[in-house]
């Protein structure tokens, strides 16, 4: 059975939806029960086409990217880590497990363990059962664990993992304390030459300059096509910069 990872803010691309729809149903009206010839009411409905077809296109966008960009954005960034096979693995925010299950499909003797608060406006259908049975479908159970747990406060011994990953999660903090909070508990629990993949839709600058300041050495910002990440920026007026932030800790 195919693994389901879920929609990323369901409740946002529900309302760009709505939006949408609202706006075309108004600029439909307004041009049906117009006077003939009614010029102003089909510039109206011009105008208020314009902001429906750029809902529209957004929800769109959010779907594709959690369904599409954001599962082949993970392959890529694993690829990065020299596997052996026995790593300890943390996700931070596994939401449905899609890191998590990415790491364990690459793991042996190593164990994957995920972390999170499951908040269903942050991923649809966000439980723990749904991150195991996608974990299940994917024959890697047995490698697999979960846990509830903030991110803010890491229930783990300092240096635990071997490699941290998280995936579209922290942004979901919105004070910046919490957020360099969350990065502190990361390294915390980072051992010694391990690894933090950390990719999310905004905030790369913060992220890096954090890591820095923690001690972390090779820190590097990842964008994937520097063209697409433009058009992104551009698009979302600023709210959508999707990259992943590398970090090793020293040996």
């Amino acid at each position: 059975m195919t693994p389901h990872y879920g929609i990323d803010a369901p409740g946002l691309v529900r309302l760009f939806f709505v939006i949408a729809v609202g706006l075309i149903a108004v600029a439909g009206l307004l041009i049906w029960f117009s006077l003939p010839n009614a010029v102003w009411a089909n510039r109206l409905a011009i105008i208020l086409a314009i902001p429906a077809l750029y809902s529209f296109g957004m929800g769109c966008l959010m779907v594709f990217e959690s369904l599409s960009t954001k599962l082949s954005n993970k392959e890529r960034l694993l690829d990065l880590v020299a596997w052996t096979g026995a790593e300890q693995v943390l996700d931070v925010g596994c939401g449905r497990g899609m890191f998590l299950v990415a790491a364990a499909k690459r793991l042996t003797s190593g164990t994957a363990t995920g972390i999170d608060i499951w908040r269903s406006e942050d991923q649809s259908a966000n439980n723990s059962a749904g991150a195991l049975e996608n974990a299940r479908r994917e024959g890697v159970l047995d490698r697999v664990a979960v846990e509830t747990a903030d991110m803010r406060k890491l229930p783990f011994p300092d240096g635990s993992f071997d490699l941290i990953t998280s995936g579209w999660a922290v942004h979901n903090l919105d004070a910046l304390s919490d957020r360099a909070q969350a990065l502190s508990e990361m390294v915390r629990v980072l051992r010694s030459g391990g690894t933090i993949i950390l990719s999310d839709i905004v905030n790369r600058t913060e992220y890096y300059d954090a890591f820095v300041r923690l001690g972390l050495r090779d820190v590097k910002i990842i964008v994937d096509q520097p063209l697409r990440d433009w058009i992104l920026r551009t698009v979302s007026f600023g709210s959508y910069q999707p990259a992943a932030v590398i970090a090793h800790a020293a040996n």
